[in-house]
């Protein structure tokens, strides 16, 4: 899975390598200062951290650069997202690829995403241990892949697994607001709260056999 996942991120660099950095990064001067541009400079795209691109990855073509530019920095943005070393948030960036009309990029590009986040998302809910779950990760990966019934499907719920501590967490955090449409929730497309309603109510089973497995094991799962 996780060899997957680092494949994945190799085609990624791939498909966007023909991009360079260029020499010039226009940004809003109320805001973009000198030093913020020489910091995209200071290293190899694979070695800036979040200290480097944090705060162009939140204005990126908004007030900071252009789609070219957002393509050439793409991929580490997305490693480190993934990662979770990227301290601007999910929906954030995610929905930079809407901004930058990402549906409308070659095709080998949108296939390159593509893959990237179906392997980001089997990885992150079948073995990050990330000690809660983070809706946003379901929330915004859905709304670029378009394919709810695919995420759930490889979803593992075997009591034993990191999957199934995410499935109680998503029951225990994010019900009700599934169930009325709210919070993060509140722009779920219909037909996918449908579909996920349909699948926590198909697995709700599971939960009474892991309050009986975690009940002397883990306490607080239980």
């Amino acid at each position: 899975m996780a060899i997957e996942f680092e494949i994945a991120l190799e085609n990624l660099y791939k498909a966007f390598s023909k991009y360079p950095l260029n020499s010039r990064i226009e940004g809003c001067p109320c805001c973009v200062s000198g030093a913020d541009k020489a910091t995209l400079h200071s290293k190899a795209l694979r070695n800036l951290e979040d200290d480097d691109l944090s705060k162009y990855a939140f204005k990126a073509m908004t007030t900071f650069g252009d789609v070219s530019d957002f393509k050439h920095f793409l991929p580490r943005i997305l490693e480190l997202l993934s990662r979770d070393k990227l301290s601007v948030d999910t929906f954030v960036m995610l929905g930079k690829l809407k901004y930058g009309n990402w549906d409308s990029w070659p095709k080998p590009e949108q296939a390159a995403i593509k893959r990237f986040l179906r392997e980001w998302w089997n990885l992150y809910i079948n073995q990050h241990n990330s000690g809660y779950f983070e809706a946003e990760i379901l929330i915004e990966i859905n709304k670029l892949l378009g394919d709810l019934a695919w995420m759930l499907s490889i979803w593992n719920l075997d009591i034993e697994s990191v999957g199934f501590v995410k499935f109680v967490e998503l029951i225990k955090f994010d019900h009700k607001n599934i169930s009325r449409s709210k919070g993060r929730f509140k722009e779920f497309p219909a037909l996918d709260s449908d579909v996920l309603k349909k699948w926590i109510a198909a697995n709700s089973a599971k939960l009474e056999d892991g309050f009986n497995f975690y009940e002397i094991k883990d306490i607080e799962i239980a």
